[in-house]
């Protein structure tokens, strides 16, 4: 039987004490027997006894260090147990990291708001659910939209109309899809007369003083486009007092032309597809996807969608493909035929000369009657160098063909193509 050791005390003195403990090595006992023999056999105490320990028994002989104790390393007193201050720090010690561990923990607290922002990709409301995954953003309209590939932008689209684009979505463009022709003729109507032969043509001018017979203003020749017109020769300084006038007017003649009239012919209504519009996203896009896209607004009624220049093929995992052009990028190239409109004249009415000073036609207005018959002339047209004939003519009613040709077509430049899941 081996024999448990009891410290002594020499062994006392020499600052060794065994502890019961398990576990020391057998051979950390021996050591101490070797030197412990030879300092004991030296102070003249006796060794018997000690030459016979069991090493084998480690359960029931465990040496430490007597300068430390076994757990947590604080120095020992002089009766083998930690000193006073050394438990006090190590306490304190524990104190301090038991306060922080607890101020960690309310600042984690602290941070966790009550509402959840949808697109910050973090989870402010600390129940483990990030943006579009949260309840919150649900329930709010936000919702996830599809992983945008390389070389596509991301777009809202509404294909049946332009209303105004969703709460986080803006920049809108208005779209048309699959622009048709209507047919194959131009639908006549007709515009105005071109022409007035009642006020285009040459009248003929005197003035006088008595039955128009001023020999210095007879017959003088107003050659009139129906604009404000050179009368070619200065009146001057009458023979005596003004006192009347005498105007030819323009004839029609005794078998007047036909006058053209506008043609106004309308090309077939282009049709659509579809007429719609697409928003661009103005919020910044959260996470909790799990298909890779972005948190944004929800963008009823259109629908999140991805968009390229050209016309592509679509990603996969997006089925329904549009090809889309603004439309001012539908450029319409028909051309329609003539519709032949004009009217025919039937007499002139009204028709008057009225003198003017100026080039303008605008100072120092003497109106004469147009109707060849010497009439008193009211005002002074000594200084006059330009007129203005006018007559209203009469005519049928402008009238051409029902329909006419229609040539060239549609120019689509420009287009894009979006697609959508």
């Amino acid at each position: 039987m081996s024999r448990r050791l009891r410290p002594t005390r020499a062994a006392s003195i020499l600052g060794i004490v065994f502890h019961r403990r398990a576990g020391v090595l057998g051979a950390l006992v021996i050591g101490w027997i070797g030197v412990g023999c030879t300092i004991l056999a030296a102070c003249g105490l006796d060794v018997s006894g000690l030459e016979n320990v069991d090493a084998s028994a480690a359960t029931d002989a465990t040496l430490v260090d007597a300068r430390m104790d076994v757990v947590g390393d604080a120095p020992l007193g002089p009766d083998g147990a930690g000193s006073e201050s050394s438990t006090a720090e190590a306490g304190a010690a524990d104190a301090g990291d038991a306060s922080q561990d607890a101020q960690a923990a309310d600042a984690r607290i602290d941070a966790c708001g009550t509402v959840e922002i949808c697109n910050d990709g973090i989870d402010n409301d600390c129940n483990g659910l990030v943006d579009c995954a949260d309840p919150q953003c649900q329930e709010g309209g936000w919702d996830c939209t599809p992983a945008v590939p390389s070389g596509w932008s991301l777009v809202a689209y509404d294909r049946g109309g332009r209303p105004s684009c969703a709460t986080g979505w803006g920049s809108s463009a208005s779209l048309v899809e699959g622009p048709v022709v209507g047919g194959t003729s131009c639908t006549c109507s007709c515009g105005p007369m071109l022409s007035n032969p009642c006020d285009d043509g040459t009248a003929a001018l005197s003035l006088g003083q008595n039955a128009c017979g001023c020999a210095q203003v007879q017959s003088v020749p107003l050659v009139s486009d129906g604009g404000c017109n050179p009368i070619g020769a200065p009146i001057g300084q009458p023979c005596g007092p003004w006192g009347d006038s005498l105007v030819k007017p323009i004839g029609l003649g005794a078998s007047p032309a036909p006058v053209a009239c506008a043609d106004d012919p309308q090309r077939p209504t282009i049709t659509y597809g579809a007429q719609g519009e697409s928003c661009t996203a103005q919020e910044s896009a959260g996470a909790g996807c799990p298909s890779g896209g972005g948190c944004l607004p929800g963008p009823a009624p259109a629908v999140a969608c991805i968009e390229a220049v050209g016309i592509q093929s679509c990603p996969t995992g997006f089925t329904q493909q549009y090809t889309v052009y603004t439309p001012s990028n539908v450029i319409d190239q028909r051309q329609c035929g003539s519709c032949g409109c004009t009217a025919t004249p039937t007499g002139c009415s009204g028709a008057t000369v009225t003198l003017y000073d100026d080039p303008g036609c605008t100072q120092n207005a003497v109106t004469l009657a147009a109707d060849g018959k010497c009439d008193p002339l009211h005002g002074d047209p000594t200084d006059a160098g330009w007129f203005v004939y006018a007559a209203t003519l009469g005519a049928s009613a402008c009238s051409g063909a029902a329909t006419t040709g229609l040539d060239g077509g549609l120019l689509l430049r420009a287009p894009e193509t979006i697609c959508c899941p």
